[in-house]
């Protein structure tokens, strides 16, 4: 019975993967553990099968928690909603006592509630408990209970436990690959001239001093006007005061090597400055102040991980995309609310960066149209930004 009992576990695995789109998230072919899930209307179904069974109910009832537990860690890794675990023990004998009550759906009340049902899979109960399970789950499957001879049994087993292992590592690979495709060269190149600017600033007669920032490169309309457009480029590499400087490097560092690695260093140079520029060109419309800082770039970065999410939803949730989206909403109202912060700066790399990578796209995917229709919407904010910089500056300024 115990070959029996693989056939049938990683059989069905194998049919819900292949059949159903179920993806494998864990195995354990020591302990004969699988683990599947899939997302459907908010919520994250979690089958987790397991050849394994218990003498008495306690002890079954133990296991149960420690699932439990361990979904519950991880938490995080789930996008649903709602979370529906699906507890299914393959083996040869139930417990002796009283147990069945365990079938009962279980609720642990949490932010995302985890739901439990338990399904006990032995010789006697094969063909119901299957039909129970593939009802709860909604799934299509067809498994025919008819066995193959032993022999082929265990042939069986051993192709499933490859194909479902290969799949699994060809699934972590692809997610390796997503961030570890570029190395982060610019990001460094950049930190190094940011802080060697500042240096020449506070040489020259202080990184607080403005007719030393307007001398050094400072986004300055009136002189923009007269024809300094390299002002929008040269600004991004000067700040103001050393406090300055620290903050934006360090989320030039963070940032920097996510978005570097994720979309390689050509693509994070063409974002960066199409952000930065973006960036500057809003202040120069919204802000007639004198301003200086990588911070339209480095929102245009936030801009870049928030496509990654877009193309990526699911991976982006289950690692990075909650802090993501949390600390840009933070420096977002503590913009609003400081009025020396260029938010016009903050507010257009964030969307240009995030139009640029549009353009850009990620590596080894494309959408062409899209890529064209940014390009265009790119361009058409560039110039309006322009026009109305200009128009705006001048009535001003004369």
């Amino acid at each position: 019975m115990y070959i029996t009992e693989q056939y049938y576990m990683y059989r069905l695995a194998y049919d819900l993967i292949t059949e159903d789109n179920f993806e494998m998230l864990h195995m354990n072919m020591k302990t004969n553990e699988l683990w599947l899930e899939k997302k459907e209307r908010k919520v994250s179904k979690i089958i987790r099968f397991v050849h394994q069974g218990f003498d008495w109910k306690n002890h079954l009832k133990s296991d149960i928690a420690s699932v439990f537990q361990r979904v519950k860690s991880m938490n995080r890794f789930f996008t649903g909603k709602n979370i529906n675990i699906y507890n299914v023990y393959v083996t040869s004998h139930e417990p002796v006592d009283d147990w069945e009550v365990l079938k009962k759906p279980m609720i642990l009340k949490e932010k995302k509630p985890l739901k439990m049902n338990v399904f006990y899979v032995t010789e006697d109960n094969i063909e119901n408990e299957q039909m129970r399970l593939l009802r709860q789950i909604d799934s299509s499957v067809y498994h025919n209970i008819q066995l193959p001879t032993e022999l082929e049994q265990e042939e069986y087993v051993e192709k499933y436990k490859s194909t479902l292992h290969s799949l699994l590592y060809d699934k972590n690979k692809e997610i390796e690959n997503v961030f570890t495709y570029g190395k982060p060269r610019f990001t460094y190149i950049f930190i190094v001239l940011n802080i060697f600017m500042f240096l020449m600033l506070e040489l020259n007669g202080g990184s607080t001093n403005i007719d030393n920032l307007i001398q050094s490169g400072a986004k300055y309309n009136p002189a923009i006007i007269d024809g300094e457009w390299w002002r929008i480029v040269s600004s991004m590499f000067l700040h103001i005061g050393m406090l300055h400087l620290i903050m934006n490097m360090i989320a030039l560092y963070y940032l920097g090597m996510a978005v570097e690695r994720i979309y390689g260093s050509t693509r994070f140079l063409i974002i960066y400055f199409l952000a930065g520029i973006g960036g500057g060109l809003t202040s120069f419309a919204f802000n007639i102040h004198v301003a200086a800082g990588a911070s339209g770039a480095l929102f245009g970065l936030f801009g870049a991980l928030l496509f990654f999410g877009v193309i990526y939803k699911h991976l982006f949730f289950q690692t990075m995309g909650k802090s993501v989206i949390l600390i840009l909403a933070i420096n977002l109202v503590f913009g609003f609310m400081v009025p020396q912060i260029d938010m016009g700066a903050h507010l257009g790399g964030l969307i240009m960066g995030f139009i640029a990578s549009c353009i850009t796209f990620l590596p080894q995917k494309r959408n062409i149209i899209v890529q064209i229709f940014s390009s265009v919407v790119y361009l058409v904010l560039l110039v309006y930004l322009l026009l109305y910089g200009i128009q705006m500056n001048t009535l001003l300024f004369g």
